[in-house]
């Protein structure tokens, strides 16, 4: 998220995002967190649905576009923070994005890589970047202790030219956690992760590994620092979603009822100046009707989240536990993940963002005007 000093650059997998629902709420989501920049490898966005996807996202979005069921990498962009891109180079195989962003007066490059899961070192030659900078005793559990040699001594030779470091790994020396999962057999590897200069590592303030959404990777997180004004409040917008509450429209009923009952016998109040109060009224109701509503689903969605970051850490440990308990942990895991699919507050953005949005094609095609829909 932007703060007076920080930018915050968070990563996920999420495993393709071809499905219309499943994108929308994984946008929706990302926008929730409110981070700066997003990185999302392993996209499955092909030429022709690109520009699509950048309209739904509503913001600056660069894309590395392949095959709709394979590859494909993604930069978007939040509106919280000034930007420039400077410069880009768009990998045309769906494997990477370079990036030279400017913000705050500083120079930052980005790179957004999706390696492919072959011990191949000409590829990082080729590209100078990421996968498999594995210690297998620190970032694996379960499974066999080995990795890509090859390109790992590739990746680790090119660290040492371009002075890079994984960023997490330094402010964590010695912690067990781990970004990607799998139940049968049992395997948990830390795959995703920032590698970042050694120049930009005295500006980092934090990196976490979060619980994802719909995929099974967890999310990353970098806080950069800078110096920058705060933004400003902006302009406020009805939700359009909160037309669909029958609390909310009633409560918009009783303030106009109550509102015209209070002036009414007021004759220095025209039916304009009247008119302008009732909007007065509704706009002081619907923002302390949205923030309750957004209070009350946020506490739910994090009260979830932190319940799969627990759950999620205790079955990294490894310290050795049953395997019926491990069993039991698992199958809770997974239903708090459903549940947090589920909450409301997924699907009243998604429609919310639908309504909103600029765009004119939003599902599968154009939807009829009602001069055509008649026969």
């Amino acid at each position: 998220m932007m703060t007076n000093n920080t930018i915050t650059v968070a990563s996920l997998n999420a495993r393709g995002l071809g499905n219309n629902a499943k994108r929308r709420e994984i946008f929706n989501w990302l926008r929730s967190k409110k981070y700066s920049i997003y990185m999302l490898p392993e996209v499955h966005c092909s030429q022709e649905n690109s520009h699509l996807w950048a309209a739904e996202w509503g913001y600056k979005s660069l894309f590395s576009s392949f095959s709709s069921s394979k590859a494909g990498v993604s930069i978007l962009f939040n509106n919280n923070f000034d930007l420039q891109i400077m410069k880009t180079y768009i990998d045309d195989s769906g494997r990477f994005i370079l990036c030279d962003l400017k913000t705050n007066g500083k120079i930052i490059t980005l790179t957004n890589i999706y390696a492919p899961n072959e011990d191949d070192p000409a590829f990082f030659k080729n590209l100078f970047d990421h996968l498999h900078l594995l210690d297998v005793w620190k970032d694996k559990k379960g499974g066999l202790p080995k990795t890509h040699h090859k390109a790992q001594k590739t990746i680790l030779e090119i660290c040492d030219n371009l002075d890079l470091v994984d960023a997490w790994r330094i402010l964590n020396p010695e912690e067990r956690r781990y970004t990607w999962r799998q139940t049968q057999p049992t395997v948990h590897c830390r795959l995703d992760f920032f590698l970042t200069s050694q120049s930009l590592l005295g500006s980092i303030t934090s990196a976490n590994i979060l619980p994802g959404f719909k995929t099974d990777h967890s999310m990353i997180t970098l806080n950069i620092s800078l110096h920058s004004n705060p933004r400003g409040p902006g302009f406020w917008k009805l939700n359009t979603s909160l037309l669909a509450d029958k609390d909310y429209i009633d409560l918009m009923r009783l303030t106009i009822h109550e509102t015209q009952n209070e002036y009414e016998n007021d004759e220095s109040i025209n039916p304009a100046l009247l008119w302008d109060m009732n909007k007065l009224k509704i706009r002081e109701k619907s923002l302390s009707f949205a923030a309750a509503k957004k209070r009350k689903t946020l506490y739910k969605q994090h009260e979830l989240e932190e319940k799969i970051a627990l759950l999620e850490k205790e079955l990294e440990q490894p310290t050795a536990v049953s395997k019926t308990q491990e069993t039991n942990k698992t199958e809770q895991l997974e239903l708090f993940k459903s549940q947090l699919e589920e909450i409301m507050i997924i699907k009243v953005r998604t429609q919310g963002a639908i309504l909103r949005s600029k765009i004119k094609w939003y599902n599968e095609g154009e939807k009829k005007h009602q001069i055509f829909s008649k026969s």
